[in-house]
């Protein structure tokens, strides 16, 4: 019984930590994406107020905290508190910036890493338990905004019990106004989207995102769909060996009206319909000459070719090497191209093309982009020799490095 009590109070120290990492992402199905609150990859703005995961082994114990464990009834028997709560009732004193913020993404921010397949105008929803008037709003954002219709959600009915919300607070409605509560999502590819505190004490169970403006959860609302990213692990490591070297996934592209989808954390094309794709973002950073390494995954049924553009502009075409895995990453896939002078707002154009060893054909698949600082594209290369991933359908992952995939296709 000691032994398990020594468990259980160690797990209670980390319930602020995240359950999953960065390289986690969450998808949909008829553009509802549904995400449990406690899988967030991070916490910032959190040094007066944060939040904790609570079950049925796991309650934190942080200053001042009135309410019962509400795990029966919450999805997947878990949800999130932000503690202390200091203000329970309209007799506490409010204290902004402290118990209270009015002011979106400025206290307790919680991070999601969510997967758009169709850009558009999302409506979001919230799941939380309100045991009064003091408990019962927060803010939602994305990719580091807070624009006006993700401030202050506000849930007035439903106390005492797990209950689904999208209503904005308002000078005049105090109790919100339904619809009033969406993102306007403009490209297709993974975002960043952020809950912030206005009221200490919010219990959080799950959200959702759907681009359905007279849709309605009810109950626990519809399963979360996670995926594990691959090539996004890879890249990452690749990126952290230079300081400066700044990152374009594949998945950062948007791929609507293209004949690109989405394998995992790369970019593909369905040889049985198409055998070219290209697809055309922004770039993002400042004004540089930069060394650029591409990052394709080399395929054992045929070699996959590459061109890449800036502002209409050739800067390179690469073959993948022919791999003797189903799909692999290693340096021997990653092609330097070096001083490249980019303009933040240029436009930066991928195109693919699918191979084959004259019965299969490759998928064309490829991971992203690294910018390099001038110079110094061929130790990031060299770098990337620390790292591979490998992988035949059917058999173990093998990894090297510090890299892991999940084994499932």
């Amino acid at each position: 019984m000691g032994g398990l009590l020594s468990t259980l109070q160690a797990m209670a120290q980390n319930l602020e930590k995240p359950l999953v990492t960065e390289n986690n992402h969450f998808d949909g199905k008829k553009d509802i994406i549904a995400v449990e609150a406690e899988h967030f990859y991070k916490q910032s703005k959190n040094q007066i107020r944060q939040w904790y995961r609570t079950s049925s082994i796991e309650t934190p114990k942080v200053g001042r905290d009135e309410d019962e464990n509400h795990q029966l009834g919450a999805s997947n028997n878990t949800y999130l508190e932000i503690l202390p709560d200091t203000r329970v009732t309209a007799e506490d004193e409010l204290i902004v910036g402290e118990n209270f913020s009015n002011e979106a993404g400025k206290m307790g921010i919680l991070h999601y890493k969510v997967h758009i397949n169709t850009p558009g105008r999302y409506y979001v929803w919230a799941r939380i338990f309100s045991m009064g008037a003091e408990d019962n709003g927060l803010h939602v954002g994305i990719d580091g905004t807070w624009p006006e219709n993700g401030q202050r959600m506000q849930w007035c009915e439903g106390k005492n019990e797990w209950t689904w919300g999208s209503a904005q607070r308002t000078e005049l409605i105090h109790c919100g106004v339904a619809k009033q509560i969406y993102l306007d999502i403009e490209k297709s590819g993974i975002h960043d989207i952020q809950f912030s505190m206005r009221e200490d004490g919010v219990e959080f169970d799950k959200f959702l995102l759907t681009k359905d403006i007279d849709y309605v959860p009810n109950g626990e609302g519809p399963v979360e769909i996670k995926n594990q990213a691959t090539a996004l692990s890879y890249i990452d490591e690749i990126a952290k060996t230079v300081k400066g070297t700044k990152i374009i996934n594949a998945t950062d592209f948007p791929t609507e009206n293209t004949t690109f989808y989405l394998d995992n954390a790369w970019l593909a094309i369905n040889p049985e319909k198409y055998k070219e794709a290209a697809v055309t973002t922004n770039f993002p950073y400042e004004n540089g000459i930069y060394d650029i390494i591409f990052i394709g995954v080399g395929e054992n049924d045929g070699q996959s070719g590459f061109q890449m553009l800036v502002d209409g502009n050739e800067v390179g075409k690469y073959t993948a090497p022919l791999s003797k895995n189903s799909f692999e990453e290693s340096i021997k896939y990653n092609k330097l191209w070096k001083n490249v002078e980019l303009k933040k707002g240029d436009t930066v154009t991928v195109i693919a093309s699918v191979g084959t060893d004259g019965s299969e054909f490759t998928r064309g698949r490829w991971a992203g982009i690294l910018f390099a600082p001038k110079s110094k594209g061929k130790d990031v290369l060299q770098n990337s020799k620390a790292f591979s991933i490998k992988k035949n359908v059917g058999s173990e992952t093998i990894v090297s490095g510090s890299v892991t995939i999940p084994k499932n296709k």
